[in-house]
């Protein structure tokens, strides 16, 4: 047999010039413009607009009787009842039992999407009764890691007196409260004024009928604070953290 002749392979041509594609600039305001776009909203932001805040307290009956801690939990909501931020706290499970209200803590505040915005800090500290020497103090940040405030409790004889700073330590508020703070038949108020006496606004304990008093107090309770429209949402923060703080000094058991 005669084998069949191998076919040739066409050569191959290679062009001797290449056509190169020229780049596309993309100017700087068209990107600036694409990466706003994608910007977290910032922290805080469901304080924006309002001008009052409804806080419920609850504590997980469970939990105390299997010795797992006192560990308060709170909820906040606008005017209208929207649920904005959610309150957690943190201790160590023997503080609640031998400390009650005065126990060191840190309170998680988580928003309505599980993002914790903002963390506060509460060491352990006497009252002006007790140690004038060494009074209550809250430090607030946002977010977690940042401070953005604190609170300090200043000696008094009789009517409690707090003061909230910035985070550079500059004087906001002062938080001015009654002499008897027990809720009789009627509500507790502690009034908020700026360092020149200006009225802001103020906290409220609210008083829900005998029935709650005797049996469901220590289990649940319910707080408000208002405060002016215009304020920034850092200093509305640190109002609605001085309301928690009110709960553990006079009324956590």
């Amino acid at each position: 047999m005669i084998a069949a002749p191998i076919p040739k392979i066409p050569s191959l041509t290679i062009p001797e010039e290449v056509k190169v594609i020229p780049s596309v600039k993309i100017e700087p305001t068209v990107v600036d413009s694409l990466q706003q776009e994608f910007v977290e909203p910032p922290l805080l932001n469901e304080l924006t607009t309002v001008d009052r805040l409804l806080i419920t307290k609850r504590l997980p009956v469970k939990n105390v009787l299997c010795m797992r801690g006192k560990k308060n939990r709170f909820f906040v909501r606008t005017s209208d009842q929207n649920l904005i931020y959610t309150i957690e706290e943190e201790n160590n499970w023997w503080v609640g039992y031998l400390c009650y209200g005065l126990r060191p803590l840190q309170l998680r505040v988580r928003n309505c999407h599980g993002m914790e915005v903002m963390t506060i800090n509460r060491p352990f500290a006497f009252t002006s009764r007790v140690l004038p020497c060494q009074l209550q103090t809250l430090e607030i940040f946002s977010p977690p890691g940042h401070l953005i405030g604190t609170v300090q409790q200043q000696w008094t004889a009789l009517r409690p007196l707090y003061l909230v700073l910035n985070e550079r330590g500059d004087s906001l508020f002062w938080i001015r409260g009654p002499v008897n703070t027990l809720t009789c038949f009627k509500d507790v108020q502690f009034q908020i004024q700026r360092t020149d006496g200006e009225h802001v606004g103020a906290t409220c304990k609210r008083w829900q009928g005998l029935t709650h008093a005797l049996f469901f107090a220590p289990v649940s309770d319910r707080f408000g604070v208002a405060f002016e429209q215009n304020l920034t949402v850092e200093e509305k923060a640190l109002l609605m953290s001085v309301t928690i703080l009110l709960d553990y000094m006079y009324y956590d058991s």
